[in-house]
């Protein structure tokens, strides 16, 4: 007598994994896809082994041994958080729409005009 337990046969363990592939595949590739896009300003490629490479190539520090750690500077916060940006002066118009303005959230827009034809078509067993 065989004491084998099977909890799931072969074609359903197949069938789900596939299907958590396919359910997580387009959260995976949306975040991807924000890492690669492209810059907003223009781009310059630098190959390797190029002079402007050897001019951006600086000397790294090494920390592997006790005494090179104990010879490392500390970071000079001020030098490298930069200055701060004065916050935006508003015009005399901004200033009198501020004024005018009643206390409080704003209002709701419109509703969207085709909301309940899509609803409809998205969740018929919600409509019946």
């Amino acid at each position: 007598m065989s004491s084998k337990i099977v909890l799931i046969s072969d074609g359903l363990a197949f069938k789900v994994l596939a299907g958590s592939i396919l359910f997580s595949s387009p959260f995976l590739a949306s975040k991807a896809s924000f890492a690669q896009a492209a810059a907003g300003g223009a781009t310059t490629s630098i190959e390797q082994g190029s002079e402007a490479h050897k001019a951006l190539k600086m000397e790294e520090p090494s920390f592997d041994t006790r005494e090179e750690r104990l010879k490392a500077k500390p970071l000079d916060w001020n030098s490298t958080i930069g200055k701060p940006t004065p916050p935006r002066a508003l015009s005399p118009a901004e200033e009198e729409e501020l004024r005018k303005a009643p206390p409080g959230s704003t209002e709701g827009g419109a509703a969207h005009p085709n909301a309940n034809e899509e609803a409809r078509k998205l969740h018929p067993n919600d409509w019946r």
